[in-house]
């Protein structure tokens, strides 16, 4: 759970996983090399504000909800990505890189 959320929400496994191992910084790092250029991609506590090509900002309260957001089909969003892998395989590669 996140403790600065009023509430109680639970974060996801992958979130808490990143957080475990403190690979948050390098999860933003490997993320924003597989942005389009004109995107911008930034972290503050568990939340990710990610700025697309057109302009519009999106604020992801969880890593899992970037994820799709970034491998999204929807219309003008999908060139956000140019990476060669998936967003959801570069962080995937951050969990189980041993320390």
């Amino acid at each position: 759970m996140c403790g600065a959320c009023p509430g109680g929400t639970t974060a996801s496994p992958t979130t808490a996983t990143l957080n475990r191992l403190g690979r948050k910084r390098q999860a933003l790092a490997e993320l924003r090399r597989g942005l389009a250029p004109g995107c911008s991609l930034t972290l503050m506590g568990d939340g990710w504000t990610l700025r697309r090509r057109t302009g519009r900002q999106d604020v992801f309260a969880d890593v899992e909800h970037l994820l799709d957001s970034l491998e999204s089909s929807e219309t003008g969003t999908s060139a956000d990505w140019t990476g060669t892998e998936t967003p959801r395989a570069v962080v995937g590669r951050l969990l189980t890189r041993a320390r």
